[in-house]
């Protein structure tokens, strides 16, 4: 897949898809599907009302109402509401400045609406400067925006703590961070 530049809508650059310039709404110029022309808005088979245009196959998933079209294959993940549409494959291309990062991959669970994924390594991710710390491995939880980092099962009330026997609880007002030598260390 290509990359995408600064302003344009993201479309898919499949040889059954053509690149969309900017300011034109996704158009899907496959022979199975009507071209849209520049302006109009894509419509596919069998929409609901208020449904923003997507791909639908059989072996795509039906999308929710308002969410953005999506590639639905099991090789790619699914975009909740809001999300910009963007290829999802386990090798994907570097987004470009202003551009929402999101790596998904197989291993990692998904990333919700508003989180900035930073997946720099194959199991958990180097976090930046500033960035919220995240774990995004299978057997943690996903973090909301804002949330401390915490180990899956947390009840109310409490402070975050990894709970795993390799993994070592954290004191009181302490920044929760892994201390397995197979993990690394967030920075504070």
């Amino acid at each position: 897949m290509e990359k995408l530049r600064a302003l344009e809508t993201p479309s898919w650059r499949n040889c059954t898809f053509e690149n969309v310039r900017v300011g034109e709404s996704l158009r899907w110029r496959n022979s199975a599907l009507k071209k849209v022309r520049v302006g109009e808005t894509p419509h596919l088979d069998k929409l609901r009302a208020g449904e923003t245009p997507r791909w639908r196959n059989s072996a795509l998933e039906k999308p929710r109402v308002l969410e953005i079209t999506n590639w639905r294959n099991s090789a790619f993940e699914k975009l909740r509401d809001g999300e910009t549409p963007r290829w999802r494959k386990s090798v994907s291309e570097k987004l470009r400045v202003g551009e929402t990062p999101r790596w998904r991959n197989f291993a990692l669970e998904k990333l919700r609406v508003g989180e900035t994924p930073g997946l720099k390594n194959t199991a958990l991710e180097k976090l930046r400067d500033g960035e919220t710390s995240r774990w995004t491995n299978s057997t943690i939880e996903i973090l909301r925006v804002g949330e401390s980092p915490r180990w899956r099962k947390v009840r109310a009330g409490e402070t975050p703590r990894w709970r795993n026997s390799a993994l070592e609880k954290l004191r009181t007002g302490e920044a929760p961070r892994l201390r397995n030598s197979a993990l690394e260390r967030l920075r504070v």
